[in-house]
């Protein structure tokens, strides 16, 4: 049964009276929302990042195509999740397939189960051992607590492992001790019905700082292409969770962190093969989604050069869907040692190791055997930067080692070259060996692609199968790239690459001449290739705006003794070529903003299903969001949104798996959000 707006709005209630309150200043809570924006294009550059070497360093010393989402930019752009933040960074392709699903991929290979995207929060990987991808409608946390999202193109499979393939995108919420007092959030419109949030944040102790949060989201369904109707896709998500931080003296800290998040949602399912007749049908499905999750992390400077980290976190989840039921329980343990060796390396060195349980209710539409199944990993990797020529010059050599259960050991190197050429102009270049190892479905599942009648009551049925056979897809990257702080006010940061894919995912026949049972095999390889372009450019103190261009081509073959001949074709065109986007943030006084938010994405020239037999077309589209925000009172902001202006709805991607299809509606929401 859904919850009642009164219900939740009690809890949260509840949940407030319940954290004890202490002093704090909730003045620099809400002036930290302007602190991107009040810096320089220069100073924006020497934001700290994490997620490319491992190790804090600065954006503009990364020898990797990075791009930042601040906070800034997400309370500016009113995205109310996500994946909608994504949009903002270049080189990804975001596409929302329903109300509650959407596909997201970097450098190409898109879908509902895009699989080459390693996406963490908080260095927690999120993805889904079943398909390697990732359930969108799962990963939130209340926004306003998101610290930067850290979105790099591109292998990160050095240091992060298998399926960081064509990207790693890492959500990084603040530390406890950024967000002390409370923010209340309410919230609803047309799409958006109902958003609510609670935080609180206290000091524990002289060192210690802890928060808690809860949000509750609920959306409208969208409508349906073909006919107008009702999709059937709302959905709401009730999510709570906490942090404890704490920098003691003699430079040790901790971290410990954990979420809930419990799913309510409606899907239509079409096409739904039954044993009997009809045997073709449509379902309706109501389903739950939830899990939980608790990480602890510790750090310690043995001295000013050396340091150890120690992480480990439980993630537990549970998809209760009408195609089937799936349970996982990841425990994942990682130990790494930095060290700087003389003037000229800085080495990093990792272990690692995954434990996974899994556990599958098998239906007539999918089922994976054995049903009940365990799964570890162990790695290591090494990472060594080398200062060449005195703060000029750096060359990063680095390798992952991993030992799985389905293909055995794989080993991931890459080498990285940076160069300051001055101190305004950073060029950089490198080469990586990353690999996608092969999923859960991909080894061992069982999926009802169609049901035919035959002779009655026989019927014939196409699956499509897991294989002990299937290998992992390999990837050498070439990638260059070149950042310019051409002014004060003005940054260019492009970067293109050459991809050589090796033993990509096609289907065939599991016996010749048969195609009633289907296997995942490789006989696919070929190149992508791109340019990716971001710039930011501040005329003036209270104007500033953002570019971002994507180029994206492919030259993909396929084996001549594989069904699947016309999938590179298809590959490439569900993938668009060109996609823009500009932002301003304009602060017409220190209490007013507008904001306006304009994307071009390029045609969708066909679609792919899983027997690649759709091939309708997606057009070109061009959205355009606003919103404006106003601070009556110190500690009180006021924000009207309205989200896809241009038209009352469009067409983005078309599912390869049982989604119809689904028109994105124009939308419009207001929020009030109090800091107290």
């Amino acid at each position: 049964m859904r919850r009642s707006y009164r219900k939740v709005l009690l809890s949260i209630v509840a949940f407030s009276f319940s954290i004890p309150c202490y002093p704090v200043s909730s003045r620099a809570s809400v002036e930290a929302d302007n602190d991107f924006f009040d810096m320089d294009i220069a100073q924006l550059m020497q934001i700290t990042i994490t997620s490319v070497a491992k190790k804090p360093q600065n954006l503009s010393d990364s020898a990797a195509a990075v791009f930042v989402i601040t906070q800034d930019d997400i309370h500016r752009s009113g995205v109310t999740s996500i994946p909608e933040a994504l949009r903002m960074a270049p080189g990804l392709q975001v596409a929302r397939v329903d109300s509650n699903k959407w596909a997201i991929t970097s450098r190409g290979f898109a879908g509902n189960f895009a699989n080459k995207l390693l996406v963490m929060i908080d260095g927690r990987t999120v993805y889904s051992p079943a398909f390697s991808g990732v359930y969108w409608d799962a990963q939130d946390t209340l926004v306003d607590d998101i610290d930067r999202i850290e979105v790099i193109r591109g292998p990160g499979a050095t240091v992060w492992g298998a399926n960081a393939v064509n990207g790693v995108v890492n959500i990084i919420t603040k530390k406890a001790s950024d967000t002390q007092g409370g923010l209340v959030s309410l919230g609803g419109g047309t799409h958006d019905q109902l958003l609510t949030g609670l935080r609180y944040g206290v000091a524990l102790g002289e060192d210690v700082h802890g928060r808690a949060y809860v949000t509750y989201h609920e959306q409208d369904s969208f409508e349906l292409y073909e006919t107008g109707g009702d999709a059937n896709d709302d959905w709401d998500s009730l999510r709570t969770g906490f942090r404890l931080d704490s920098e003691q003296a003699g430079h040790n800290s901790w971290t410990l962190q954990g979420d809930f998040y419990s799913n309510n949602e409606n899907q239509t399912l079409d096409p739904f093969w039954l044993p009997n007749p009809p045997y073709l049908s449509v379902e309706n499905d109501d389903f739950e989604a939830s899990g939980w999750n608790i990480l602890g992390r510790w750090q310690t400077e043995i001295s000013q050069t050396s340091s150890w980290t120690i992480q480990a976190y439980y993630d537990y989840t549970n998809r209760d869907e009408a195609i089937m039921e799936q349970t996982h329980r990841t425990f994942d343990l990682d130990l790494q040692y930095q060290r700087q060796l003389g003037t000229r390396n800085n080495l990093v060195i990792g272990l690692g190791y995954r434990s996974v349980d899994a556990d599958f209710c098998n239906t007539y539409q999918v089922s994976v055997h054995p049903a009940e199944r365990s799964e570890d990993l162990y790695s290591g990797f090494v990472q060594d930067e080398i200062m060449l020529a005195s703060d000029r010059l750096w060359l990063t050599l680095g390798a992952k080692w991993e030992h799985n259960d389905f293909t055995g050991h794989e080993f991931q190197p890459s080498a990285r070259l940076l160069w300051k050429a001055t101190d305004k102009q950073t060029v950089w270049a490198a080469v990586s060996r990353a690999v996608r190892t092969p999923s859960q479905f991909e080894e061992s599942g069982i999926i009802t692609m169609a049901v035919i009648p035959t002779i009655p009551p026989d019927t014939m049925k196409v699956t499509l199968g897991g294989s002990e056979e299937y290998d992992s897809e390999d990837l050498i990257a070439y990638e260059a790239g070149y950042r310019w702080l051409a002014l004060a006010n003005v940054s260019l940061d492009v970067a293109i690459f050459y991809n050589d894919y090796d033993n990509l995912q096609t289907i065939d026949p599991v016996f010749p001449q048969s195609f009633t049972e289907l296997a995942f095999s490789n006989k696919m390889s070929g190149s992508t290739y791109g340019l990716e372009l971001a710039s930011d450019w501040k005329p003036v103190n209270w104007l500033k705006f953002q570019f971002g261009y994507t180029y994206l081509g492919f030259d993909l073959e396929v084996e001549a003794n594989s069904i699947s001949s016309d999938l590179g074709e298809i590959t490439e065109a569900i993938s668009p070529q060109h996609q823009f986007s500009i932002q301003s943030a304009i602060n017409i006084n220190k209490d007013l903003q507008f904001n306006l938010w304009a994307r071009y994405v390029d045609a969708l020239k066909a679609s792919k299903d899983m027997l690649s037999i759709n091939k309708m077309n997606v057009d070109a589209y061009l959205t355009l969001d606003a919103n404006v925000s106003w601070r009556p009172v110190e500690n009180l902001e006021l924000m009207l949104v309205g989200q896809n202006l241009l038209d009352s709805s469009h067409l983005e991607y078309v599912s390869e798996f049982s989604t119809p299809l689904t028109e994105i509606e124009r939308s419009v929401y207001g929020k009030l959000t109090y800091h107290f």
